[in-house]
C-alpha cells in the first residue's frame, strides 16, 4: 500500500537510499546517511513543498520523493523528484508504477502545470525510461556531466 512518509520510516528510507547509492551512478561519492535524515525532516516539515511516500505492505519495499516550485521565468508550478526507487527484488511488480502514480496524483492536487521525472542516478535507465513513456511522460532533457577530476 502507498502511504505518506513518516519519521519513523526514516531509518529504513535511509538503507534503500544507501542501497540506491551503490547501484547508482553516484557511487563514487560518499554516502551520508545525516543528509538524508535532513532531506526527510524538511520533506515532513513542509508539506506544501515536498512529498514523500512508501510502499509499505509490512515492508517498506519502495519510496517516492519530490517537490513542487514555481518556475524559473513566473509562478505556474512545475515538479520533479529526488528520487523514486524500488528494491530490487522487487522490482518485476507493480510497486514503481503505483510510487509514480501517487506522485502524478499529488502533482495534480498541487496544481503542478509541469512534472518532471529523472533518470539521472543511471539505474535500469532504458527500462525506467519506457515506464515513464507508458505513464505519459515524454523525453524532453538530457542531462551532461563533468568526469570526476579526483
Amino acid at each position: 500500500m502507498i502511504r505518506d512518509f513518516t519519521m519513523l520510516d526514516a531509518p529504513h528510507v535511509i538503507s534503500l537510499g544507501k542501497q540506491m547509492h551503490s547501484e547508482s551512478v553516484y557511487k563514487n561519492l560518499d554516502f551520508n546517511p545525516l543528509r538524508l535524515l535532513e532531506l526527510a525532516e524538511t520533506v515532513v516539515s513542509n508539506p506544501q513543498v515536498y512529498m514523500a511516500k512508501v510502499y509499505d505492505d509490512g515492508e517498506i519495499k519502495g519510496f517516492v520523493a519530490a517537490y513542487a516550485t514555481p518556475h524559473f521565468f513566473g509562478d505556474d508550478l512545475t515538479s520533479g523528484d529526488f528520487a523514486v526507487y524500488v528494491s530490487p527484488q522487487f522490482r518485476n511488480g507493480m510497486i514503481g508504477i503505483k510510487l509514480i502514480k501517487s506522485y502524478i496524483s499529488w502533482c495534480e492536487r498541487k496544481g503542478v502545470k509541469e512534472p518532471l521525472l529523472g533518470v539521472s542516478a543511471g539505474i535500469n535507465t532504458k527500462m525506467i525510461g519506457s515506464l515513464y513513456k507508458r505513464l505519459g511522460f515524454t523525453q524532453e532533457y538530457r542531462i551532461y556531466k563533468m568526469p570526476s577530476k579526483c
